[in-house]
């Protein structure tokens, strides 16, 4: 009765192990496209931090948002002998995807 046993276990062995190796190659799979992901979504990320830096530098600092910058006859007075202070940086061509 031995070798009877033996022959039924070894099967649900060997079905139990392609099953293991089924999941393993999915979880690779879905691995990689997550790796893949990450990956495409830093570039993003970068691209779009890049173009925030650019932008924040051509734009005047008066004319940054949440300055605080006030509505009044003097502050406007102000802000042309401010930004003259100093050097604006040249013409940039940047091109956004």
């Amino acid at each position: 009765m031995t070798d009877q046993r033996t022959p039924d276990l070894s099967d649900r062995m060997r079905e139990r192990l392609a099953g293991l190796r089924r999941d393993h190659d999915k979880g690779q799979a879905q691995l990689q496209r997550l790796m893949q992901e990450e990956a495409a979504t830093r570039d993003g990320l970068l691209r779009v931090s890049g173009a925030i830096r650019i932008l924040e530098e051509l734009l005047p600092d008066d004319a940054a948002p949440g300055t605080g910058q006030a509505s009044d006859g003097a502050a406007a007075a102000a802000a042309p002998a401010a930004a003259n202070s100093r050097p604006k940086p040249g013409p940039r061509h940047v091109s956004v995807p």
